[in-house]
């Protein structure tokens, strides 16, 4: 199975908590590649630039599981809807994630909020979707996610809010966990 890291707006390969994931992610059995790798047009992370990356530079396919932070949850949530990806893929972990741009300018010159979201195709995008957001998040407020979170519902979804976590900027256990007990099981 490989791990894809789709960082957030203005982040490299160094920032938050991805090389920490990236190198644990190393070490499971059942991970045969973590790609961590700087995505181009930052800080504008656009949608018509980072989509294309996903699909063409990286590769994604039904033996993948996306994991996204703040602009990259919306990026995979994207490529969730997205009819480019032969089939749904393996998992996506959502962290972060905004419906809304928020009023915030660089957010909406990202694309990825200008249309409507497909929930239905969206939910069908993965065999399994987790979504984390932090209580105290400054950055993106938790009913953000909770909307999200309502229009996920579902035998293939999952929601986790936590405390003092705010917008995940280190690394945190309940990543890992989520990822060896829905992927590490069957490996």
């Amino acid at each position: 199975m490989r791990v894809v890291v789709c960082p957030g707006m203005g982040c490299d390969t160094t920032s938050n908590f991805y090389q920490w994931f990236h190198d644990e992610m190393k070490q499971r059995k059942y991970v045969t590649e973590c790609v961590l790798r700087d995505f181009p047009d930052q800080p504008k992370c656009r949608e018509s630039r980072w989509i294309p990356f996903l699909l063409d530079e990286i590769g994604v396919d039904r033996n993948t599981v996306v994991v996204g932070h703040s602009s990259g949850a919306a990026c995979a949530m994207r490529l969730l809807e997205s009819d480019k990806v032969d089939g749904p893929l393996r998992g996506a972990i959502l962290v972060a994630a905004a419906h809304t741009d928020l009023g915030d300018e660089w957010e909406a010159q990202s694309e990825y909020f200008n249309r409507p979201w497909d929930w239905a195709k969206m939910k069908n995008g993965a065999d399994f979707i987790h979504l984390f957001h932090g209580t105290d998040d400054h950055l993106i407020p938790v009913r953000e996610a909770r909307h999200v979170a309502e229009m996920l519902q579902g035998d293939n979804f999952e929601y986790s809010e936590l405390s003092g976590k705010g917008h995940f900027f280190y690394p945190w256990q309940e990543l890992l966990d989520v990822m060896d007990q829905k992927f590490g099981a069957d490996a």
